[in-house]
């Protein structure tokens, strides 16, 4: 299992946010992650400590792709398992509703392109 580790800088400055689906696929493009969506290997992606917020519109910018490419949500979580590295239970599962709810929209979005 290989790490992927997005940072602070990704959120931005002075930001606790991650925000924004351009931004969301810079920080794609900085990854590789066209390239890991091909290879055989399983990532965790760790979400940095401090973050209170993962919104759909960053979450579509750097996973659309994959999603797609893998031919759907259950094949992407498979490969790409998501790791909070916060230590406060509250913040840990307000992330989790964001992600469950950024993972039903890319759901939405990926069937009516289908």
């Amino acid at each position: 299992m290989k790490t992927i580790k997005l940072t602070q800088s990704h959120r931005g400055p002075n930001s606790t946010i991650f925000t924004g689906r351009p931004q969301g696929r810079q920080v794609r493009e900085e990854l590789g992650l066209s390239k890991a969506d091909k290879d055989n290997e399983t990532y965790e992606v760790h979400i940095p400590e401090g973050t209170t917020s993962f919104n759909p519109s960053f979450y579509l910018g750097l996973f659309y792709d994959s999603i797609k490419n893998l031919g759907g949500i259950e094949k992407f979580k498979r490969k790409y398992i998501i790791i909070f590295d916060d230590k406060n239970p509250s913040i840990v599962e307000c992330l989790k509703e964001d992600i469950s709810d950024n993972e039903r929209q890319a759901t939405n979005e990926y069937n009516r392109i289908k």
